[in-house]
């Protein structure tokens, strides 16, 4: 597996965890267990790592997609290769889109709830939302990644089986000199 493909399941695995322990930070705000001066940045920073996991994870599907487009140029019998790498980014980047959407969604109504402007009910409605959702997203984006991970090693041996490159325009970027 490629660097960046574990970096990005840890990252999933991170913010999946961030996301249960924020939404037990909010319980605990509810039931007066914390308070919310404690809730509210870890809310801000569960919600950047957790949007950057679904962002990076989107631009990794696209980038791995540009790479074997290039490397199968000219090369039919590829098409197989290509048509399943497109529907495994079309099988994530929506539901993706939809857990950023949602996870952004709560922030913005708990910051109207914790200054007590709007009711607690719809700041905790949607964060429960965006809870499963997230998981979700996550729980998926680590089945694909691999699924992802399976396809570009078949694809590099089919390349070097069949005299072709294989090498790393369609896994990791070669170091440059």
């Amino acid at each position: 597996m490629t660097l960046m493909a574990r970096t990005l399941r840890m990252m999933h695995l991170l913010a999946a965890g961030l996301m249960l322990s924020n939404v037990a930070l909010g319980y605990g705000v509810a039931y007066g267990f914390v308070t919310a001066a404690r809730h509210i940045p870890w809310g801000f920073f569960s919600g950047l790592v957790i949007a950057m996991a679904h962002a990076m994870t989107v631009f990794y599907f696209a980038g791995i997609g540009v790479s074997m487009r290039e490397e199968a140029a000219g090369r039919k019998w590829c098409a197989p290769y290509l048509d399943s790498a497109a529907k495994l980014r079309r099988g994530l980047s929506l539901v993706l889109g939809l857990a950023i959407v949602s996870l952004m969604a709560a922030i913005i109504l708990g910051g109207g709830s914790h200054t007590r402007t709007l009711a607690l009910w719809p700041h905790h409605a949607v964060s429960i939302a965006a809870l499963v959702l997230n998981l979700f997203a996550n729980w998926r984006s680590l089945v694909f990644i691999g699924a992802n991970e399976a396809l570009i090693r078949r694809m590099q041996e089919a390349l070097t089986e069949r005299g072709g490159h294989g090498g790393a325009a369609v896994g990791p970027a070669a170091p440059s000199r």
